[in-house]
């Protein structure tokens, strides 16, 4: 029976922004539905987005794909309505602002949507594989899901 994993994403500084670099990391859980693994996975980001509460929201989308700045406008564009519908809060440098001191499960699902990111990503391992970081590259796994990969090293935290 195959198993679902979950595993921890990181990310890696580039003195601009975090980036993703290695596909798997940390097991945080292992299922044996795809259905458990994908509510896990939702509750994990969010514990994850909420302990980036007054961080610099600008450095998870900044030019991301290639120094996109019409991507950076729109996703600063949508931050930017979020913290005035629901919190009040007008941006005044759009180049540095900080997530809210104080993140809530529903804030927390607005940020992750609007970032387009998760922290965790979800491996299907067949029998005979066993669900570890360390011999992802020898493992024949196929992601679940369609999601951005990171390495753990610079942020434990997350």
């Amino acid at each position: 029976m195959a198993k679902f994993v979950i595993h921890k994403k990181g990310f890696f500084y580039t003195d601009e922004s975090w980036e993703d670099v290695n596909a798997n990391g940390t097991v945080v859980s292992i299922f044996n539905t795809l259905e458990e693994a994908k509510a896990e996975k939702i509750n994990q980001d969010i514990i994850s987005m909420q302990n980036l509460k007054g961080w610099d929201a600008r450095d998870f989308f900044f030019y991301d794909n290639n120094f996109d700045t019409k991507n950076y406008d729109e996703k600063f564009e949508q931050m930017e309505n979020y913290y005035k519908t629901e919190f009040d809060l007008t941006i005044t440098k759009k180049n540095s602002f900080n997530f809210p001191n104080e993140i809530n499960s529903e804030q927390a699902k607005v940020f992750l949507n609007i970032l387009g990111f998760s922290f965790h990503d979800i491996v299907e391992y067949c029998d005979e594989e066993a669900p570890s970081p360390k011999n992802q590259d020898d493992a024949e796994m196929s992601s679940v899901e369609d999601e951005r990969d990171y390495e753990e090293d610079e942020l434990q935290e997350f």
